[in-house]
Order: structure tokens, then C-alpha cells, then sequence
């Protein structure tokens, strides 16, 4: 029997596929726990960004007058409760008196510079990640 003029594929044709084929499949499946931290870091920013807004919405609902300038607070824990999804969250908020430039001034012409910034542990490791709010406030 001739095996020369027979048509198909050989032992090794089929090892060579399957071999490219599962390194493929690997590359694709190492791929989805990055994604998983990425998504997660995004939900931890977004849930960052929303406390930073529900500090500075709790500041304009007070009268201009009632707002205190310096560090209101440093770094204090958003939520108290361990068990909370908010528990390793931290908050400092930072009032300065600004001019008409929004340049820092000692003089109060009526408008306050609030910074809000809010800490979390990095999903990645290393330095805790942070997102700012700025807003201005006038007593007008």
C-alpha cells in the first residue's frame, strides 16, 4: 500500500493545530481575571466619585455661614460599620476661603473652595487610589 498519495491530515499537522489552539485558549482565559480587577477598580472609582458628591452635596444643603474653613476632616472612614461595602473608604474634606481669581485668600469675599477627596486600597496592591471633587460655594 502507498501511504504517499494518500490525502488527509498527518499526526503531527493535528498535534501542531491543537497545540496552537490551546495556547490560544490560554492567552484568552488569563485575560478574563484582569478584566475581573479592572472592572472591580472601575465599580471602586465610581463608588469613589459618588461619596466625593454626596460630601459636597451635604455641604451645599448647609448655609453659607455654616461651613467651616480648614481640614473638616482627615481621612476619616466613610462608613464605621465593617461590614459595610463602604468600610474601607476614607474621606478628607478641605475648605479654603478663595478671591475672585479662585486663588487662596485669607479674606472672606463670599466664596469658599471645597476639596473633597476619597481613599481606597488599591485592587492591584501598592498605594491607596483617591478621586478629588472640587466645588465652589458662594454666600450669595
Amino acid at each position: 500500500m502507498n501511504y504517499k498519495n494518500q490525502k488527509g491530515i498527518s499526526l503531527i499537522e493535528v498535534l501542531i493545530s491543537i497545540s496552537v489552539l490551546s495556547i490560544g485558549i490560554l492567552g484568552l482565559l488569563q485575560a478574563f481575571p484582569h478584566g475581573t480587577s479592572i472592572e472591580r477598580d472601575i465599580e471602586l472609582t465610581t463608588i469613589g466619585h459618588h461619596l466625593a458628591q454626596s460630601k459636597i452635596e451635604e455641604l451645599i444643603s448647609l448655609n453659607y455661614s455654616e461651613i467651616l474653613t480648614g481640614l473638616i476632616e482627615d481621612n476619616v472612614r466613610v462608613d464605621l460599620d465593617p461590614n459595610s461595602i463602604f468600610y474601607n473608604f476614607k474621606r478628607s474634606t478641605y475648605v479654603t476661603l478663595v478671591d475672585e481669581n479662585i486663588q487662596t485668600t485669607e479674606t472672606d469675599i463670599g466664596m469658599k473652595k471645597v476639596l473633597v477627596t476619597i481613599y481606597w486600597p488599591s485592587n492591584f496592591g501598592g498605594a491607596d487610589r483617591s478621586t478629588s471633587i472640587t466645588t465652589l460655594l458662594s454666600s450669595r
